[in-house]
């Protein structure tokens, strides 16, 4: 599966089920084959990206937190009644909810979203469109501020007075 799309995306289409109180178990018999098991490995995969190096390791450890107890809460569901189908609507919303708050977490942290903006050019009115992923903005901005601490340091940079 392409890194781009997020480890819970595969959550969302597993668990895509109505959550209307009219809507019907037997309406719906593909939720049948989501199981404990098959979700285990899920939030394996989404456990493994929070590590430093995966797609959200920069995600703060209150979010962090935050995802491991919507990830436990959703285990536990599985763990109660075995697959999707046999949860009634009100384990249905629970998970639901819990599965929209990780992944609300997961895209603010993720590294590899596309951000644009419309940025002046130097010695222009003009504006251009720049796209970068979050992670690759994250690295300019610190390259910037480290150049110019370097500059601080070699004494070709100044502050303004009072600073």
């Amino acid at each position: 599966m392409s890194r781009s799309i997020l480890p819970l995306m595969l959550l969302a289409g597993c668990f895509a089920f109505s959550l209307s109180a009219s809507a019907r178990v037997a309406d719906q018999p593909w939720q049948s084959t989501v199981d404990a098991a098959a979700f285990a490995q899920q939030a394996k995969q989404v456990r493994e990206e929070m590590q430093t190096q995966g797609r959200y390791g920069d995600i703060g450890s209150a979010d962090r937190s935050e995802v491991e107890a919507n990830l436990d809460k959703m285990q536990k569901l599985f763990d109660e009644r075995g697959s999707v189908s046999k949860m009634n609507n009100a384990e249905q919303v629970d998970l639901a909810n819990a599965q929209e708050k990780i992944n609300a977490l997961l895209t603010s942290n993720d590294g590899d979203r596309k951000i644009c903006t419309l940025e002046q050019r130097s010695g222009t009115h003009f504006k251009t469109k720049i796209c970068m992923t979050a992670r690759e903005r994250a690295e300019v901005t610190r390259g910037s501020q480290e150049a110019y601490r370097k500059e601080l340091m070699k004494g070709g940079a100044t502050q303004a007075v009072g600073n």
